[in-house]
């Protein structure tokens, strides 16, 4: 079977840019859905141009620049919310060669304040040999910060 497999692989088509760049960002979602720090750390290079909206209320938030840095992002991202409680809702995935954009809903509840919030969201991602180079998440931190609250 496995040589069949390699025969009928053989003459596969490697993805175009457009279509790597897609499936890294969909892994990196289902990696996000599973929440698997290690998993989404995977798929992003050594070296990497990582920004979330800086906000002194949330650890995760900030600049990085080493692949080693984002579990502990995540992780630290993930203890803060209610399991469960999560919403999102994609509105547009947007994919131009190395580059793709998601505009998105997102929604959780804070375990501290028991809290409940909807938000806007826009990623913007750069994907280069299958890995994420750059990731900016752009989000109402406002929102964040008065739920955050008791």
């Amino acid at each position: 079977m496995a040589v069949l497999w390699a025969i009928e692989t053989s003459n596969a088509q490697p993805l175009s840019e457009n279509q790597q760049t897609k499936k890294t960002v969909e892994a990196f979602f289902s990696a996000f859905g599973e929440k698997n720090p290690d998993k989404i750390a995977s798929l992003v290079s050594e070296d990497v141009d990582w920004y979330i909206f800086e906000s002194e209320d949330f650890p995760w938030t900030g600049k990085r620049s080493k692949r080693y840095e984002i579990p502990k992002v995540f992780a630290t991202l993930f203890s803060y919310f209610t399991d469960g409680k999560d919403q999102f809702q994609m509105e547009s995935f947007l994919v131009d060669g190395k580059e793709a954009a998601i505009f998105a809903t997102l929604g959780r509840e804070f375990k501290s304040s028991n809290k409940s919030f909807t938000m806007l969201i826009a990623i913007h991602f750069k994907v280069e040999n299958g890995l994420i180079t750059r990731f900016c998440l752009y989000e109402q931190t406002p929102v964040l910060e008065k739920a955050f609250k008791k």
